[in-house]
């Protein structure tokens, strides 16, 4: 059998051959592909431009899963993040706070912000369901009105940030009630609300519900007494069959669309309905009714911690701050934000009787939870099941 590489000479030529060879694959890969070094300098270059709010990109997870109420995001918000970080945000609805307790309480939720309310916040702390914040990746912290720092169910706020705070009382329309509104009795007094039968809804959240009850009944919203929870109890069964429904959702959408007539509401949704509807307004009732915060949190099993934090320091930025609430119509805790405020927003919460002074102030109560709270729970059920 003969073998190529008898010859010297052979030898030289296919020396040759292979040097010209391998010199032409050289220059077509170097056409071909990227080289390696400018195009990490390229990362590099990308991660350097971006703000300095976005943190440290290297810390940034890709998608951020935001946990939150309805209507209590502008969608620009989390897309102009995503914009400027290079981070998704994803957010899912829940309708009350038994609801997001009960999903953390199932574990591996995956969410890594969350927006419980005050009690709920004392919850899930004490169930060690929350993460304590890293307040040196949210130094807008400071913009945040001290007065609303410290909150009984977070004293040292190591683990929760205001978020927005507002009101629970009455929504109704004027031109179902033209001269207006001043008790809890034109939802709780059957021979009233049936006035609207069909045109009536009630908040789907069992400490409002069972609270706004108590106050017309002259108690606390707190009250455990069993004698006076079977009181409130039996005035949701006597009102139940005049309503649309329990709504927690979109009741701002059916009071805007006059599908409901008087509706338990909290204020900025009741304000998101009159800035589509101008016959729609909101009234503390002379009983009172609830005041409350809700809050910034992050879940103790948080995927993406640091990039929640980040998050939470960017919408506590003044600027940010205001275009939250001239969308959501509450009342913001944000200092800094507080002169950006649009004209709009200032006149539907006038008009609108959604603002607070001090003497409907006097008449609200915070929503607490104690080792008795549980009847309100108990109570719930037996209204629900009927």
């Amino acid at each position: 059998m003969k073998t190529f590489f008898h010859s010297p000479v052979r030898l030289v030529l296919l020396s040759l051959f292979l040097i010209l060879v391998l010199a032409g694959c050289a220059s077509t890969g170097s056409e071909s592909a990227p080289a390696p070094a400018p195009a990490a300098a390229d990362s590099a270059s990308a991660e350097a431009a971006l703000p300095e709010f976005c943190g440290d990109p290297s810390k940034l997870a890709a998608e951020l899963h935001f946990f939150n109420w309805a209507d209590y995001m502008d969608e620009n918000i989390m897309t102009q993040f995503e914009e400027a970080c290079g981070v998704k945000v994803i957010q899912d609805i829940f309708a009350s706070n038994e609801d997001l307790i009960a999903k953390l309480q199932a574990g591996n939720a995956g969410y890594d912000l969350v927006v419980p309310s005050d009690y709920a916040v004392q919850i899930l702390i004490n169930a060690g369901l929350l993460r304590a914040l890293d307040m040196a990746n949210i130094p807008n912290v400071a913009n945040v009105d001290p007065n609303l720092m410290g909150m009984y169910y977070d004293a040292e706020n190591v683990y929760s940030i205001p978020y927005q705070w507002g009101t629970t009382g009455l929504a109704y329309n004027t031109t179902a009630y033209p001269d207006g509104i001043d008790s809890w009795a034109a939802i709780f007094d059957p021979a009233q609300v049936c006035e609207q039968k069909g045109f009536a809804s009630m908040l789907d959240d069992e400490r409002e519900s069972i609270g706004a009850t108590l106050k017309y009944l002259g108690y606390s919203y707190n009250d455990s007494d069993p004698d006076h929870q079977a009181q409130a109890r039996d005035v949701l069964l006597g009102q139940k069959e005049c309503l649309a429904g329990y709504n927690s959702d979109n009741y701002n959408q059916t009071l805007a669309g006059e599908e409901v007539m008087i509706a338990h509401a909290w204020s900025g949704g009741t304000a998101l309905a009159r800035s589509e509807n101008e016959n729609v307004k909101f009234v503390i009732p002379k009983e009172g009714g609830a005041i409350w915060m809700d809050n910034l949190t992050i879940p103790a099993d948080a995927p993406n911690a640091y990039t929640a934090e980040i998050f939470i320091n960017y919408l506590l930025s003044a600027e940010i701050g205001a275009q939250l609430s001239n969308y959501t119509y509450y009342f913001t805790p944000n200092l800094a934000a507080q002169p950006l405020l649009d004209a709009d927003y200032h006149d539907i919460l006038e008009s609108g009787g959604m603002l607070v002074d001090d003497e409907i102030r006097s008449r609200l109560d915070w929503i607490v939870r104690d080792d008795k709270s549980i009847i309100f729970s108990d109570t719930w059920t037996a209204v629900k099941a009927r």
